[in-house]
């Protein structure tokens, strides 16, 4: 009587739930007397077997800190796969895949991400951090027998992997849900014709929208995407519970509204106005971003564009220049957040300390187009060795090169057309400079298209 009711409690359990997950193949790396990988880092794409799986290992990118091998540390082994772009492939098994579970070590990066693809198609949601175990949920719709599962490393960091644990899924599957955007993505340029992505769907459940930006982009009931009024990033949403026969799913789109602001070679500066710092090397271009707005020093990272160009069109979603303002034996050289560039007096330190007050630099044009920019000693200057950075450095730096100046066109954006062009209502505020500056800013500022004073 008691068996009886057990089995009927889990045949019920079964109806509620719609399926069962089973732990079915445990892939271990804390022992490699089976997986003899190597222990010294290597880039070579390679297939490994443990005698009954093989997995493939491969490493896209260039650099000293990225590979795979066995590693130990603090009496714990793993598989250390890194950095962006890096890819675990995974044997195709027989049965369907409901989760992928992923035991990292404990001393591993808490900055990692990570995500499981089939092809170029995510199929879990992506997790940051690989000391705690990750779990990967996969889409109902790559749950297939055969599937050729892959995990990548999407982000700078190794990962460093204990244990992989595969599950099974049994029992009754509900379907896909099937929400779907046509575009995941869409860039949209100031007066050019908007094209609305589509939406499509399988489930019979209720879909629900939103946007996180109404300003700059709206969607209807029935999933219809319009612009708003102004420029910047709306993330539309669509969702949807799960019923009778349909999963749960969710789905977005991405809407980017801006406008081209153009940049032109420089021959002198010219006191208070935008530049990018610009660099040109083996047929293509580069020009630097202002390190994030929380950050008080850092090296200079870099968009590149293909060509040698004379002329740049950057969009207006990125805040990439700088402004030289004529100071006492100088020219200061201010972010778009307000902080000002300078070297300290640390021989060591080879990328640039973020102030609050205006240090000035040496700014001397060369016949070639490029410029020498000086402070404390150490000059400018992009790209040292391999990598496509700006940094400043006492010395000529091997493959390094120094930097141009691109001036900004006036007219084609910042304060003086916020209200001739598509309005920024963003609450962000520029000073008077047409500088981007935070909140504890005090002075005459623009914010939304008027002028106000901030105390």
């Amino acid at each position: 009587m008691i068996k009886t009711l057990r089995f009927t409690l889990m045949a019920v359990m079964m109806l509620i739930c719609g399926a069962i997950s089973a732990q079915e193949v445990t892939l271990d790396f804390t022992d490699n007397s089976k997986w003899k990988l190597p222990t010294k880092k290597t880039t070579e794409t390679k297939e490994f077997t443990n005698g009954e799986y093989t997995i493939k290992l491969t490493i896209n990118g260039t650099g000293d800190k990225i590979g795979y091998n066995f590693s130990s540390y603090k009496d714990s082994n793993f598989l250390i796969l890194g950095k962006k772009d890096a890819t675990l492939t995974f044997p195709k098994f027989d049965f369907a895949v409901s989760k992928i579970v992923i035991e990292g070590s404990a001393n591993g990066s808490a900055a990692t991400k990570q995500n499981i693809f089939v092809g170029d198609k995510a199929v879990s949601t992506e997790t940051v951090g690989v000391k705690a175990p990750n779990t990967y949920e996969i889409d109902p719709s790559y749950q297939a027998a055969g599937t050729q599962y892959v995990l990548k490393v999407l982000s700078a960091h190794n990962t460093q992997i204990s244990k992989i644990l595969i599950y099974k899924q049994s029992g009754a599957v509900k379907e896909n849900p099937a929400l779907a955007f046509s575009e995941e993505k869409v860039n949209h340029e100031v007066g050019t014709d908007f094209t609305a992505p589509t939406f499509s769907k399988k489930t019979t459940a209720t879909v629900k929208f939103s946007s996180d930006n109404e300003a700059v982009a709206t969607v209807n009931a029935e999933g219809v995407i319009a612009l708003g009024t102004e420029e910047g990033k709306a993330v539309i949403t669509a969702e949807a519970a799960e019923n009778d026969k349909y999963a749960a799913g969710k789905a977005t789109c991405t809407i980017y509204v801006w406008h081209y602001v153009t940049y032109k070679k420089a021959t002198a500066i010219e006191s208070g106005k935008k530049y990018l710092i610009v660099a040109q090397r083996d047929g293509k271009t580069y020009y630097a971003m202002p390190q994030k707005e929380t950050a008080n020093y850092g090296y200079l990272n870099t968009q590149m564009k293909e060509g040698t160009l004379d002329e740049l069109k950057v969009e207006s979603s990125y805040d990439d220049n700088f402004v030289f303002a004529e100071c006492e034996d100088g020219y200061s050289i201010q972010d778009c957040y307000g902080r000002y560039l300078y070297m300290d007096d640390d021989p060591n330190h080879k990328s640039f300390q973020l102030g609050t007050e205006p240090v000035a630099w040496e700014v001397e044009a060369s016949d070639n187009g490029t410029f020498s920019i000086t402070n404390n000693g150490q000059y400018i200057q992009f790209g040292q060795g391999t990598f496509k950075s700006f940094g400043a450095y006492a010395t000529m730096q091997d493959n390094a090169v120094l930097p141009m100046l691109f001036k900004m066109v006036e007219g084609t954006t910042g304060i003086n057309n916020i209200q001739t062009t598509t309005a920024v209502k963003n609450n962000v505020m520029y000073n008077i400079a047409g500088q981007r500056v935070n909140k504890d800013y005090k002075g005459l500022v623009i914010m939304n298209g008027k002028k106000m004073m901030v105390k």
